[in-house]
């Protein structure tokens, strides 16, 4: 009677790992360690995003695959009164990925250009950083 209730619920506990261990069904979710280029980023963004896509579901998505944000906007220089200024705003989102035995990382950086807090541009590109 005890072996047929053992048996019974690790076949429920097998069960709940298979369901739990299928695949990310957010279509939003990339991995950013599959990514070379800028280029490459840059064009699944933009197949994931569309042009006029609002500010707050584009930071929500980046942010769910671990990117950091924050909005900057850019700086403007009236010639006529040689007077700063800002320029339209930005979403700047930032994070990093190991490389090479985690020796160095891609420290990767999206901008989303935006105009009435909609999505106009998407840029992604990266540097590398030494650890040591």
């Amino acid at each position: 009677m005890i072996s047929v209730l053992s048996a019974t619920r690790a076949a429920a506990l097998v069960a709940l790992l298979v369901l739990g261990c299928k695949k990310d069904p957010d279509p939003m979710h990339f991995r950013l360690a599959d990514f070379n280029s800028g280029k490459q980023l840059t064009d699944t963004l933009k197949r994931l995003i569309p042009v006029g896509t609002k500010e707050t579901v584009v930071w929500e998505m980046i942010e769910g695959n671990g990117f950091g944000c924050g909005e900057r906007a850019g700086i403007i220089v009236d010639r006529q009164t040689n007077k700063l200024g800002s320029g339209k705003p930005n979403l700047e989102c930032y994070k990093s990925t190991r490389i090479e035995f985690g020796l160095r990382r891609r420290a990767w950086t999206v901008e989303f250009a935006l105009d009435s807090a909609r999505v106009t541009d998407i840029r992604a590109g990266y540097i590398y950083q030494d650890m040591g």
